[in-house]
């Protein structure tokens, strides 16, 4: 487990504050129209955003104290984690540096948490989003038909350390 000061460090960007998310943060977040879509297709949201406030595996980036992004990880085993993360306004207005700090991070978290995997879902409608996977390093693995709850296709994204 990581707390949000050693994920501050890992990021260790001027201006970014982490902290532990709180189901509050994602409705402060102004997500994307597809993001808030997504949301829409799961009937126990808000129990899934409790949830991951109390898996103490989940992060807001507050840039100059605006939420612009919030993150986490879910533990499949010791050594094997899958990451999520929805972007907001502020990360969008500010994408080169705040990609730069999710970068070093990735970098960073695998070695911190003893994983050999991170691995990431991509929906095949957000080529911005497969951009930003690919820049963040990690690999496509493959295509999962009807992955989403919404149906559409996901690809599956990995990093090894």
């Amino acid at each position: 487990m990581v707390t949000a000061y050693e994920i501050q460090e890992m990021i260790n960007m001027k201006g970014l504050t982490i902290l532990p998310f709180h189901e509050t943060h994602m409705a402060r977040l102004d997500a994307s129209d597809d993001d808030t879509h997504l949301f829409s297709c799961f009937p126990d949201f808000d129990q899934r955003l409790k949830y991951l406030a109390e898996s103490k595996m989940s992060f807001t980036i507050f840039y100059k104290r605006d939420p612009a992004l919030c993150f986490g990880f879910d533990m499949r085993w010791p050594t094997m984690a899958e990451a999520w993360l929805v972007p907001g306004r502020v990360s969008i207005e500010h994408g080169a540096l705040l990609s730069r700090g999710t970068r070093r991070f990735f970098d960073k978290i695998g070695p911190a948490l003893g994983l050999r995997r991170l691995q990431i879902v991509v929906s095949v409608h957000r080529e911005k989003a497969i951009q930003w996977a690919k820049f963040l390093k990690f690999k496509e693995e493959g295509l999962m038909s009807q992955y989403g709850p919404e149906g559409f296709d996901y690809y599956m994204y990995a990093r090894t350390y």
